[in-house]
């Protein structure tokens, strides 16, 4: 069982190594030697014969060769190893097998040589064109459409009061709905997300405005998007993960605040003087109250109480078009003297193709600066979205993480084109296409297209529009950005996530967008390394090979190691599988862990019964199983470490498909201390790897009561089985 571990992580890898020493009379016990970096650690690889035309040998030839006489034990080593090797289905990651043979010495080194984790050059197309083609089905396409057509009219409303947030003409938030959403739709990677402007990134566009003038947004939203798409096709969607969900949380608070306290004096027909906090904002309104325009202020209330109530009569109400309709009707029906959105281009001279222009050269390191801040946190709200989707509603597409960043770098680029502004996979409209029983992409593009069509036809009438409406919507959309989920997930689990949640808001307020969420990230690193220093003993704990970096960022990684249990265990009956080293580097100078890799071959555990602090039985078939052991703090630092660490389990699981291995155990025992960020996205992708391989059930043993909590957040529907701390039977 375990060579299918071995084999999994060879082709992983650039290089590794698989030495197998011969004698004239024995074959001696195969080992292997794998490391991250390319070189074998705990043998002497000085001493392997490194020849400038090794010779190849096909796969057949090398088991053929090697498996010819041998008997017992010598015949059960190689027949695993053989047993559980497949080749790969694609061309582009096939490993080659070669042999070299020092002439002096009877030994022999074979090296699994592939090409990597590979880039998403085809932008994943292959996958995505199936998806495509769903789009036409009979069965759903009424409903697609008509899903479709209600979130447009929710798109229109939100896409003007976002571009007036942003600081922005109103048009361009209808522009950017209508390119964005064709891009995204088609090449996200998620089925039912939609996408276009985002509250949440209302203020960053104003930041950008304001510093570098409305010129330059075009060049931003472009690099924006090309960094994007740069990050997703070199896989690297993991990266945008590293911000604390503690963190998003503030923002999106913040953001909240920031949108709720500016729009209130719109709301009255009040102009207040730029650069004001909200708390000045608030004392200016209430010296002025004498200022307040009644119609504004009634308008205002009115759209916002719609947008309220609206969706608790009936969830598929579109609230958003009903409500600024209502205002509009009201407002030139009552004579009301309040300010409108005023004439924007009508028809198709609305759409202004044109390649942003380079800014000056001077301006250019506060350009990558903001371009930066933008990039991060539109992909951090385009992943959050549509994980929380995936959650909501499973679709036949797997959700990608990287697929997700190629389409919202097109959708961004686009938008650019065409003099927008930046984009995000939006949860408001994204969740209202799932409760209406979407089924494919098409809404996505419905949605668009209506946008696109209300420029072209009806730009009249929008201009009809009252201001006091759309400050109304961002009121309501504030409202509902001050207590984010998010954060109830992280206090759940971690009380002390309180502090960066706290910190990023208060950085926003009173310093900046920017400085508050670099704030909240430093406060919650400092955080889970403060904490992982107070665990007692936690050095000992880690292994050798990572001590170095451990004491230099205790919080840096999640350590784990693959091991069916085998014969050596039975010594220890509470701990299940083996130690490990950091990112999975085999750990040759411990004697115990070498002895344990050695035993894996060929040892098989009878099954196994324990029973948990809770009286609950559990059986661990060491034929049917792989076992993890976690060790160390898991939090918004380990997901490197997480990604690696499944992306070793999902080939170890399809590899060991056909031998019949069911379980995945985690074992917990060794876990530090918990972060909501890096639980939610271990047990997100430990659900992946069951919903990819439908005999696969994920169990986790062990666990304390800090892990069940973290459980009961991440996993509410229990697809991963739990069990608390065990004890052999």
């Amino acid at each position: 069982m375990y060579a299918t571990t071995t084999i999994a992580r060879l082709t992983q890898r650039r290089t590794c190594a698989v030495r197998s020493a011969f004698t004239a009379s024995q074959y001696q016990q195969l080992r292997t030697l794998a490391s991250w970096n390319g070189v074998g650690v705990g043998g002497d690889n000085n001493n392997v014969s490194r020849t400038s035309k090794p010779a190849v040998v096909s796969r057949d030839r090398f088991f053929k060769t090697n498996y010819k006489g041998k008997t017992g034990l010598e015949q059960t080593k190689i027949a695993r190893f053989k047993s559980t090797f497949k080749p790969s289905t694609s061309a582009a990651t096939t490993p080659a097998i070669v042999i070299r043979k020092d002439d002096d010495k009877e030994e022999a080194t074979v090296t699994v040589q592939d090409n990597g984790k590979s880039y998403l050059l085809d932008f994943g197309l292959p996958k995505l064109i199936p998806e495509w083609r769903k789009m036409f089905s009979a069965e759903t396409l009424f409903q697609d459409v008509s899903a479709g057509l209600t979130v447009g009219c929710i798109a229109v409303p939100l896409s003007l009061a976002i571009a007036v947030a942003s600081g922005v003409p109103a048009e361009v938030g209808l522009v950017t709905a209508a390119v964005s959403g064709i891009a995204g739709g088609l090449m996200g990677g998620t089925t039912l997300a939609v996408t276009g402007p985002a509250a949440a990134i209302s203020l960053l566009v104003v930041g950008a405005v304001e510093q570098h003038g409305l010129e330059a947004l075009p060049f931003i939203t472009m690099a924006c998007g090309g960094m994007q798409l740069a990050s997703g096709v070199t896989r690297l969607g993991v990266v945008a993960k590293l911000v604390p969900v503690s963190v998003i949380a503030g923002f999106t608070t913040g953001v909240g605040t920031l949108i709720l306290t500016g729009q209130i004096p719109k709301a009255l027909g009040m102009a207040t003087p730029a650069g004001l906090n909200p708390l000045e904002v608030l004392s200016y309104v209430g010296e002025h109250a004498s200022a307040i325009n009644p119609s504004s202020a009634a308008l205002a209330v009115g759209t916002s109480a719609a947008m309220f109530l609206l969706p608790k009569i009936h969830a598929k109400i579109p609230s958003a078009l009903l409500a600024v309709g209502g205002a509009t009707l009201a407002t030139h029906g009552l004579g009301l003297d309040v300010a409108l959105i005023g004439a924007i281009p009508s028809g198709l001279s609305a759409f202004q193709f044109g390649i942003p222009h380079l800014p000056a050269v001077d301006s250019l390191p506060s350009l990558a600066a903001t371009t930066f801040l933008i990039y991060s946190m539109t992909s951090v709200e385009s992943l959050l979205s549509c994980a929380a989707l995936e959650k909501m509603k499973k679709t036949s597409y797997k959700h990608s993480p990287d697929q997700e960043l190629v389409g919202q770098g097109l959708a961004n680029m686009g938008s650019a084109l065409f003099m927008g502004m930046p984009v995000t996979s939006v949860i408001a409209r994204s969740g209202l296409n799932l409760r209406l029983n979407a089924a494919t992409r098409l809404p996505a593009l419905v949605q668009a297209g209506f946008v696109f069509s209300s420029v072209v036809f009806f730009s009249d009438k929008i201009a009809m529009i009252p201001m006091p409406a759309l400050s109304g919507m961002l009121i309501t959309t504030g409202m509902g950005m001050l207590n984010p989920a998010e954060f109830k997930h992280c206090y759940a689990v971690q009380k002390m996530d309180t502090l960066p949640f706290l910190t990023t808001i208060g950085g926003m307020v009173s310093m900046g967008l920017a400085e508050g969420i670099g704030i909240g990230c430093v406060t919650a690193l400092a955080l889970n390394y403060q904490q992982a220093s107070m665990v007692p003993g936690s050095a000992s704990m880690l292994p050798p090979l990572s001590s170095t970096m451990m004491s230099a960022m205790p919080v840096a990684s999640v350590h784990h190691a693959m091991s069916p249990l085998s014969s050596s265990h039975q010594e220890h009956p509470h701990t299940i599988g083996i130690s490990s080293t950091s990112h999975g580097n085999w750990n040759a100078p411990s004697q115990s862990f070498s002895h344990a890799h050695d035993m894996a071959y060929h040892t098989t555990a009878p099954v196994t019964s324990f029973t948990d602090a809770n009286g609950e039985k559990f059986l661990l078939d060491a034929d049917k199983s792989s076992v993890l052991q976690l060790n160390g703090p898991i939090n918004f630092v380990s997901m490197f470490a997480i990604d690696n660490m499944v992306r070793d389990l999902q080939e170890r699981v399809s590899a060991a498909a056909a031998s019949g291995e069911r379980y995945v155990v985690v074992d917990m025992e060794k876990v530090t201390n918990l972060e909501f960020t890096g639980m939610e996205e271990l047990a997100t992708r430990l659900i992946e790897v069951a919903d990819g391989n439908e005999d696969v059930t994920i169990q986790m043993v062990n666990c304390s009561d800090l892990v069940y909590q973290a459980l009961d957040q991440c996993d509410p529907k229990q697809q991963i089985q739990r069990f608390a701390t065990l004890t052999a039977v």
